[in-house]
């Protein structure tokens, strides 16, 4: 047997298998995880849906941005707060840089986020919920499983309890689904 042969056999096993598993950032449960800037963003893909939760260091509301072309610009949104043990979710559109408007104030919008769940604590609010990854809203960017798809996170200032408030900070990022 060829020693230095049989090496370099299983050391590039080794680097093909380290390789795939960088591009896929899905764990043994079928969630997949990514964090930047304070947020964490999980999600799982079951059939026409995706399960999200998401969790920033605010008590205010958190979103997050589906596809947009800068910052909030034409980006699906979904924003939600915790208040007093109740979690408010809704479904938006990013209109231009640093505005949204609800679904349902647009010609041919509505609301897709359900399962709306969430906790407020240790000055961190985590919201989750499930949407479709198409949903056939006008205002709804299609999602599909594998693609790379670009992100926006942002967060309200502390207290911030409302789907209005100016934005405390944002970020963006890129993942695959």
């Amino acid at each position: 047997m060829n020693w230095k042969r049989t090496t370099a056999a299983a050391l590039l096993a080794v680097m093909l298998i380290l390789a795939a598993c960088e591009d896929d950032p899905l764990g043994p449960d079928g969630w997949g995880s990514v964090s930047k800037d304070g947020f964490h963003f999980r999600w799982k893909i079951s059939g026409g849906s995706i399960e999200i939760e998401l969790t920033a260091p605010t008590t205010g509301w958190i979103m997050i941005g589906f596809k947009g072309e800068y910052q909030m610009h034409d980006a699906n949104i979904i924003v939600g707060y915790v208040s007093g043990g109740s979690v408010s979710v809704r479904d938006d559109f990013g209109i231009d840089s640093d505005t949204h408007v609800s679904d349902s104030n647009l010609h041919g919008g509505q609301q897709n986020a359900t399962d709306a769940g969430g906790d407020e604590s240790s000055g961190s609010t985590t919201i989750s919920f499930t949407i479709p990854l198409d949903s056939g809203d006008t205002w709804d960017n299609v999602l599909v499983d594998g693609e790379s798809t670009r992100l926006m996170f942002a967060r309200g200032a502390d207290g911030a309890d409302d789907f209005d408030s100016d934005w405390a900070f944002i970020t963006n990022t890129t993942v695959t689904l």
